[in-house]
């Protein structure tokens, strides 16, 4: 059982959260190196609940609306499947979501931070379920995309940034260009589960920027993905310098991605962009450490 509640959470997908936090993390050491510690695990554990949350309500609103009936290319679904009735699954995505929702709470207090920071948790978790539930779903409409690039990028990193510094009482000076490569690195992920899903999704009814604009603009979005975060942040963002080696890794992937026909195929590409999120959080912290 607990292993069936592990796959629900998507766990390829869960590095996620750790990047945005770290490049909000490492911003605020720059301004500080006294910053807390504590506040940054905070910051990873809320975005951590909230993604198992969206990753949750996915499963549930899928179900649904019918769209993991057929999938022949993608990792099983718990509800789908018969795994985890729908009801006990609905029930997990709002306490995981209250749960996300406390801790932030937590964090707005222990940092006093601005009554705003309510807004940006209600909205996270707003996103989170309209993703793929309610009656206009992010994923069903081609926003998908900009939903990530927006909430994983901007918001995660910028928040972050923010409730970090204010540990140390100092004042928050944002940087509006880190979070655009943070934001394109993590939607590489959902890139490889749209490309992979097209045919599925184009049967259902599900009208991600892949089905709408075909598999060519999908490869298009992914090596642009590629080359703003690896490319053109490491020129705009001198502290961000070493994650240029990173992009090699991303071209590689490209072209496994090009060439995938079978499950197993599309698996490895996820994995690559997988480790690929993870080192680039361990190359910004190079570069602002060192």
């Amino acid at each position: 059982m607990l292993k069936h509640w592990l796959l629900a959470s998507r766990p390829k997908t869960l590095v996620a959260s750790l990047m945005p936090v770290v490049a909000g993390f490492l911003l605020a050491y720059d301004q500080s190196p006294d910053v807390s510690k504590v506040t940054g695990i905070l910051c990873f554990l809320y975005c951590l609940l909230v993604q198992i949350g969206t990753n949750f309500a996915n499963d549930y609103f899928d179900f649904l609306k019918g769209a993991d009936d057929r999938r022949e290319n993608a990792p099983q679904r718990m509800v789908s499947s018969g795994l985890i009735k729908p009801k006990v699954m609905f029930v997990a995505t709002c306490l995981v979501f209250c749960l996300s929702f406390i801790v932030g709470i937590y964090i707005m207090e222990s940092v006093e931070g601005s009554r705003f920071l309510v807004f940006v948790g209600m909205t996270s978790i707003l996103f989170g379920v309209g993703y793929t539930g309610g009656p206009f779903p992010l994923a069903y409409n081609g926003l998908g995309d900009l939903f990530v690039v927006v909430f994983f990028g901007f918001v995660a990193v910028l928040t972050t940034h923010y409730v970090v510094i204010l540990s140390v009482d100092l004042p928050w000076q944002p940087n509006w260009i880190l979070p655009l490569g943070v934001g394109f690195m993590i939607n590489n992920l959902l890139v490889v589960n749209n490309y992979r899903d097209y045919e599925e999704d184009k049967k259902v009814g599900k009208r991600t920027l892949v089905v709408i604009l075909g598999r060519p603009f999908g490869l298009f979005l992914f090596i642009c993905g590629v080359l703003i975060s690896t490319l053109l942040i490491p020129f705009l963002v001198p502290s961000a310098w070493p994650t240029i080696f990173l992009l090699p890794v991303g071209c590689f992937a490209f072209l496994q991605l090009r060439k995938a026909l079978i499950s197993n195929d599309y698996g490895k590409v996820l994995s690559v962009c997988a480790a690929e999120v993870l080192l680039y959080a361990f190359f910004l912290l190079l570069g602002y450490l060192i």
